[in-house]
């Protein structure tokens, strides 16, 4: 039986001419991975946008006529109560109630104040659109339970284990959380948990169980509730647009929310500013996909686009209208999917990553050649051949891989025809790994020697920490785009990269290194560069270079304009002096260039990149005439 893969958070919308999606089409998705996952805890939500007429409240309580009463004494008419199943000392309640909406929206809250307080229980769920189903168990346990496989849904959100900040051993703590039709599936921690619950407070908000996820399908209803957009309040969740104190959440995220608003079905996605929780998202002709992991996406469409959001960015899309903000200013290269391949290799599609390592490690010692066929995720592939001692192995993947591949890798050489999931290659010493296809992120962390190389694009963090020792010089080659803090603390090592779509280049490149070169094909901002201050403070510190008379005021409002990196090259000596000494820490900062590459430079990357061309297909040499932005610790 395959067990959750742990991985958090999964969600389909359909498009207006597809088949609705049926309950255990979301389960496979999200147990795709052979991976034990929390048994403490699983959920699912599902939305229909059929404007019925009746509300639907589901309640986890001790006594099922109370709720019924406390409501009817609050003007709201319950014209049906069912009683789904007996959980010891609570029930699993839906209660069908009729009323304006205002009066039964206060009404719940109201009742789920005096419940909680009164340990009564809890109502979970409410709306006319909106369904949810939770409970502690493995996903199966609870589908079996809420006779998941008959239902179908315009949407479906589901999560694969226990919410964090909270015990988990009743039902309602359990994910999906939700509003007056709003629910929400989260990973990861609200680190604004504190400030987020005094802005609800402060709009009336007065009963919690506790976990920070319930936080945020409060909030995003608050924020609907004050007249916002889905677009407007989707960008005061994530930070990138001022609202109330409190009202932005902080800290490692990924949350998918769905929201029927009357007239359409909305599937949001967000993530946080620094991306420290994976989500991939993708689409194919009839369905728009998120998840933690791209196995889920391909388990339901082995030929969907699959890409990430960008760091502090947000996915909308619509039952009506389709994907209305894609996460990223336009789609990049290297998002194209290579799922299978005809000929002679092994598929593993159905086997867990103990089963495919042990496999691999077998092949290698009786020296056949390892091809697999259809990979649907696996994690920590070939990470037992450093231990056998095993080097010179060539593998060939075929399909997605999952977290962790190639750790430790001493010698062995990995072709993947597809894309591979988080921190691929982490403290490589030796050997090859190609992607032809995209990496997600923290791709390389600590990389030593060898090299990888990547005919698509990578995600934030990497070639983090990257060095070289002697005669080994790590080489990192990508074809596509980078996210957020490409060679953070790098130490040595070089990495290429040739897209220079610069509005698809991430942030923060080269922050805190201390030796080694990165090379980005065109020109790079330079405020793209290291952790730039804030504007505020590089102000503050421009009026009082001015009252110094350092610089004159003139001066002073045109510099402020500029990119730090550039502001400080025109400083007189004395003013630089200062703005090192107050913006940079100890490690100093990198040295940037724009230029074409050195005589010495190009005779080193030649051979590389005539390694790269050779094996993705494509001729890059002629590039290297091109310009490039140099960052280096000169």
């Amino acid at each position: 039986m395959y067990q959750p893969s742990g991985c958090g958070v999964f969600g389909i919308l359909r498009k207006p001419h597809a088949p609705k999606v049926s309950g255990e089409e979301t389960l496979r998705a999200i147990t795709r991975v052979r991976h034990r996952g929390s048994e403490l805890g699983a959920g699912f939500a599902v939305f229909n946008a059929d404007n019925k007429a009746e509300i639907e409240v589901r309640a986890y309580v001790r006594d099922p006529k109370l709720i019924t009463e406390r409501l009817n004494r609050m003007g709201v008419d319950v014209m049906n109560l069912e009683v789904k199943r007996n959980l010891g000392e609570l029930c699993d309640c839906v209660l069908t109630v009729v009323g304006e909406e205002p009066l039964v929206h206060k009404a719940i809250r109201r009742a789920n104040e005096i419940m909680w307080e009164d340990s009564e229980g809890r109502i979970y769920s409410i709306g006319r659109a909106l369904h949810v189903m939770k409970g502690v168990g493995f996903p199966e346990q609870v589908a079996r339970e809420a006779d998941l496989y008959r239902i179908l849904g315009d949407l479906w959100l589901a999560h694969t284990r226990q919410p964090t900040n909270s015990p988990g051993y009743y039902p309602f703590w359990s994910h999906p959380f939700s509003g007056f039709d709003v629910a929400v599936v989260h990973n990861g921690d609200v680190s604004s948990f504190g400030a987020n619950v005094e802005f609800l407070r402060s709009r009336g908000v007065r009963s919690f169980v506790g976990t920070d996820s319930e936080v945020i399908a409060l909030l995003f209803e608050e924020l609907l509730n004050e007249g916002l957009s889905v677009e407007e309040a989707t960008q005061v969740l994530v930070g990138a647009k001022e609202f109330v104190k409190g009202s932005s959440l902080d800290g490692p995220f990924t949350a998918v929310i769905g929201y029927y608003s009357g007239d359409d079905l909305y599937m949001i996605v967000i993530a946080d500013r620094a991306k420290f929780r994976p989500a991939v998202v993708g689409e194919d002709e009839n369905y728009i996909f998120a998840a933690s992991e791209e196995s889920e996406i391909r388990e339901l469409s082995t030929n969907a686009r699959v890409w990430t959001l960008r760091p502090g960015g947000y996915m909308i899309a619509s039952l009506n209208r389709g994907i209305i903000r894609m996460g990223r200013e336009s789609m990049p290269v290297g998002s194209r999917f290579v799922m299978e391949k005809s000929g002679n290799g092994i598929d593993v599609s159905r086997l867990n990553y103990k089963e495919i390592n042990e496999l691999l490690l077998k092949l290698v010692r009786e020296g056949e050649e390892a091809v697999l066929l259809n990979a649907m995720g696996p994690r920590f592939l070939g990470i037992n051949l450093p231990r056998a001692g095993i080097k010179g192995a060539k593998i060939t993947v075929y399909g997605t891989v999952g977290n962790c591949m190639a750790n430790l890798n001493n010698g062995n050489n990995f072709y993947v025809y597809g894309n591979v999931g988080d921190d691929a290659a982490d403290t490589m010493h030796d050997g090859r790994v190609v992607i032809v296809g995209d990496a997600r992120d923290v791709l390389g962390q600590a990389f030593q020697g060898g090299e990888i190389f990547v005919r698509g694009n990578v995600g934030n963090r990497a070639g983090i920490q990257m060095r070289e020792y002697k005669n080994k010089r790590p080489y990192l080659v990508i074809g596509g785009t980078f996210d957020d803090y490409l060679g953070e603390y790098m130490g040595g090592g070089v990495i290429l990269v040739f897209n220079k779509n610069e509005e698809e280049l991430g942030n923060h490149v080269g922050s805190g290194m201390v030796g080694g070169r990165i090379f980005v094909r065109g020109h790079l901002s330079t405020s793209k560069i290291g952790v730039q201050p804030n504007p505020l403070e590089v102000e503050r510190f421009l009026r009082a270079m001015v009252l110094k008379g350092v610089i004159d005021g003139e001066k002073a409002r045109k510099l402020s304009q500029l990119p730090y990196y550039d502001l400080k090259e025109l400083l007189p000596p004395k003013a630089r002096e200062f703005a090192i000494k107050l913006f940079e820490d100890k490690a100093g900062s990198p040295k940037v260039e724009y230029r074409h590459l050195s005589e010495k430079e190009r005779e080193e990357l030649l051979p590389i990149v005539a390694k790269f061309s050779d094996v993705v297909k494509e001729r890059f040499e002629q590039l290297l005439e091109e310009k490039y932005t140099v960052i280096s610790r000169g």
